[in-house]
């Protein structure tokens, strides 16, 4: 009788850690620490000590923040579904609101309301197979035949471009062709070219990542730094224009591919002789369809949520039609989602909701749905954790320039992000990074939209992203040592373009 393999005990290892983290918070003490007497401070009646004033994390948020750091924990190393409903659970429990409130703070943001559609529209775009569609089209061109520089700049321009469709879909979409070439020409595994360019398409999965602000990471965090520029005019939150967002993520994007190439044809000198004899008839094998019906309705529908999102800055907000747009900017998604209801092709909607359900990703929806409720307890009034941080913060960035702030604050989004979910993460330092730069009068807004584009680069580690932990799960063609290596120099290359190109140009944009 064949023995069944013994389970591994590190889930159980790690689970164990992190319900003790998340339930800490009862007993363990509260930092505190002595700062100057200000305003703002003694309107919160904090007990005055040495000349100062005792400022504290609450008991209140001292639960609360391990109750938040335990659910990471969690979801990095164990699971990301059911960590997210025990925070939930804790939270109710350790008597911070009654069960009704939670879950209306949980379910009732109006950004959570607006993801939940936005991800109908990305899974019909999954659902659809556009993103494929275009991709296939993009990679069966006759100008790259016999010219493997030409096809490596191809594919990772097509690999941006199709990010910006669903950089989820575009991970599982680039690899397997990227695999196709590679057994096409004859590449095995621990070529150099075969390594790095693995690598490769993950970061730049995350440059999409971090310059689109319609959707995924950079939409998330440049939405939330809106909405505290109209909710807290306390902090002096700029609200970032996204089209000139959209401007700078490309611009840094474009410089970061570019260096990107040169270190691989330069500095690490690949081989790229095997690529000389791919003809693009061999990925032509199978005829490219037409684009169908559902697919053009699905693209012409997601230009419409874009365009609903851009008019305002185009055309401004001083018209009847940009004031709208504007102030009703979260309907878009509602909007796109419903037009691929009611619209049918053939006597059917553009998209099954049934069938493109399968599509839907529920885990990414519970993970930010949790972290934007935790995370906004947990940096709330009652709980002292914002101001506390703030104050750490000013001794760390005390007495710097405005250009040292920025960089320093570029550093730290890309360190901590490779350890730490990077959407979490922005979403409890922006605010925190606001009020010290509120504190010292530097201009937030260059030095929001650099690290809000740091922050999201995060692939050096398998709890740095999912796409890192896809990344760290490719070893029939890299092996993992390699991974650690690569992606740490293409982050610090990242972090060298935003601090020399990046800073001036938020500058000038912003």
């Amino acid at each position: 009788m064949q023995e069944e393999p013994k389970r591994s005990l590190l889930p159980l290892v790690h689970t164990l850690i992190g319900l003790t983290i998340m339930f800490s918070g009862h007993f363990l003490p509260c930092p505190a620490m002595v700062v100057e007497t200000s305003d703002k401070l003694l309107a919160l009646n904090l007990p005055q000590v040495d000349g100062g004033l005792q400022l504290g994390i609450t008991r209140t948020g001292m639960i609360v923040s391990m109750i938040f750091f335990g659910v990471i924990y969690l979801w990095t190393f164990v699971d990301t579904i059911w960590p997210g409903l025990v925070g939930l659970l804790a939270l109710i429990f350790s008597g911070f609101a009654p069960a009704p409130k939670v879950m209306q703070m949980f379910l009732g943001n109006p950004m959570v309301v607006m993801l939940f559609f936005l991800f109908m529209v990305a899974a019909a775009i999954v659902y659809s197979n556009l993103a494929g569609w275009l991709a296939r089209y993009l990679m069966t061109r006759d100008f790259i035949k016999g010219r493997p520089w030409v096809l490596t700049t191809t594919f990772l321009i097509t690999t941006y471009l199709v990010a910006f469709l669903d950089q989820v879909s575009a991970t599982f979409l680039m690899w397997p062709i990227l695999y196709a070439i590679f057994r096409e020409v004859g590449f095995k595994k621990g070529d150099r070219y075969v390594t790095i360019m693995t690598v490769y398409v993950i970061i730049v999965i995350l440059l999409c990542f971090a310059s689109d602000p319609f959707k995924g990471g950079a939409m998330y965090l440049v939405s939330n730094l809106q909405h505290l520029a109209a909710s807290d005019s306390g902090l002096a939150a700029p609200p970032l224009n996204i089209a000139l967002y959209l401007c700078f993520g490309l611009i840094i994007s474009v410089c970061c591919i570019a260096l990107l190439l040169f270190l691989l044809r330069f500095v690490f000198r690949a081989d790229v002789t095997p690529l000389k004899r791919l003809d693009p008839a061999a990925l032509r094998k199978e005829p490219l369809p037409p684009l169908n019906g559902v697919q053009k309705l699905v693209l012409i529908d997601f230009l419409l949520y874009v365009l609903w999102l851009l008019l305002p800055a185009i055309i401004g907000t001083g018209n009847p039609v940009g004031a709208f747009l504007q102030k009703n900017s979260m309907a878009g998604s509602l909007l796109a989602a419903t037009l691929l209801t009611v619209v049918f092709v053939k006597g059917r909607p553009v998209v099954d909701i049934h069938a493109s359900n399968t599509q839907y990703p529920w885990r990414v929806f519970l993970l930010i749905a949790v972290a934007m409720l935790l995370g906004g307890v947990m940096t709330g009034p009652g709980t002292n954790v914002a101001l506390y941080m703030e104050y750490a913060l000013r001794n760390l960035l005390g007495n710097m320039d405005a250009t040292t702030f920025s960089i320093v604050v570029v550093l730290i989004g890309i360190i901590f992000t490779n350890f730490c979910n990077s959407v979490v993460l922005g979403l409890v330092l922006t605010p925190v990074l606001l009020a010290v730069a509120n504190a010292f009068n530097i201009s937030s807004a260059p030095m929001m939209a650099c690290f809000i584009y740091a922050v999201l680069i995060a692939a050096c580690t398998p709890a740095a992203s999912p796409f890192a932990a896809l990344l760290y799960g490719q070893t029939d063609w890299i092996d993992r040592r390699d991974i650690g290596r690569y992606t740490v120099i293409s982050s610090a290359l990242v972090v060298l373009v935003v601090i020399v190109v990046g800073i001036p140009l938020a500058r000038v944009l912003f």
